[in-house]
C-alpha cells in the first residue's frame, strides 16, 4: 500500500503544481476516498466537454461556448459558470473553484460584460462571487478566501428622478496581480487593481488601488503593513 500511496502522492502534487504530496498524517482510507471521488469528477468533466477537469455534482454552466478551463482545473459543487459575455471565462491551469462559488461574466444579456480571466494555480474560495460585467483578471497563485465579492461595474444612479435601474451600468476593470492573498468576505470594488504579492486582511473594503506587497484592511481598506519584498 505504501507503493500505491507514493504514487497518489506523485499524481496529486504534479496535479497541483506543488513540491509536496497529500499529508502523510492523512489515513489511507481517506486518501483511497479522494481518489475515487475524483476519478468520479474527472469523468464528469469528460462527459462536460472538458478533458483533464475535475467537475464536483451540481455544477452549472452557462454560455458553455465561451469557457476555457485549463488541466486540472477543479469546479466544486454547486459553483455557476456563467460565461455570457464578449470575453467569456478562461480558468488557467490548476485552478480550483469551491462550492458555491459564481462566476458571472455579464449581469443582463441586454449589455454583454467582458468576462473573467483567473491565472494558474490560483484558488477561488467557498461562496466567492466574481463579477465581470467591466472585465476582471486574477492573477497567478492567488488565493481568495470564503466569501469574497469582486464587481467591475456599478450602476448610475445620479438622476434621482430615474429609478436606478433604469440609468445603466459604469463599468471599469478589476485586476488582481500575481501571489495575492484576499481574505475572508473582503469586497474588492470597480476600478481597483491590487498590486502583486499583496494581502488583503479580513473583512476589508477595496475601494482604491493596492501597492505591490502591502498590506491592507478595514473599511474602506488602508495600509497597515508590508511585506518586505523587495524586487
Amino acid at each position: 500500500m505504501s507503493f500505491v500511496r507514493k504514487l497518489i502522492d506523485k499524481k496529486y502534487s504534479k496535479e497541483r503544481g506543488l513540491e509536496a504530496g497529500l499529508d502523510p498524517a492523512a489515513m489511507t482510507k481517506d486518501v483511497l476516498g479522494l481518489v475515487v471521488e475524483k476519478a468520479l469528477q474527472r469523468a464528469r468533466g469528460l462527459t462536460r466537454g472538458f478533458r483533464g477537469v475535475y467537475v464536483a455534482g451540481g455544477v452549472k454552466f452557462r454560455g458553455r461556448d465561451r469557457v476555457s478551463l485549463g488541466s486540472g482545473t477543479v469546479l466544486g459543487r454547486r459553483c455557476v459558470i456563467d460565461a455570457r459575455s464578449l470575453e467569456g471565462i478562461r480558468l488557467g491551469d490548476s485552478v480550483t473553484v469551491d462550492e458555491n462559488a459564481v462566476l458571472r461574466a455579464s449581469g443582463v444579456l441586454r449589455n454583454l460584460g467582458v468576462g473573467i480571466t483567473v491565472g494558474a494555480r490560483t484558488s477561488i474560495g467557498l461562496n466567492n462571487f466574481i463579477h465581470g460585467g467591466g472585465g476582471v483578471t486574477i492573477g497567478q497563485n492567488c488565493l481568495l478566501g470564503p466569501s469574497v465579492s469582486i464587481f467591475s461595474e456599478n450602476h448610475i444612479f445620479e438622476d434621482p428622478t430615474v429609478p436606478v435601474r433604469d440609468q445603466g451600468e459604469l463599468r471599469a476593470a478589476v485586476l488582481i496581480e500575481d501571489d495575492v492573498w484576499i481574505g475572508s468576505g473582503v469586497t474588492v470594488l470597480a476600478g481597483v487593481t491590487v498590486g502583486k504579492g499583496a494581502v488583503v486582511a479580513a473583512g476589508a473594503v477595496v475601494t482604491g488601488d493596492v501597492e505591490p506587497y502591502s498590506i491592507v484592511g478595514g473599511v474602506p481598506a488602508r495600509p497597515i503593513g508590508s511585506r518586505g519584498v523587495v524586487e
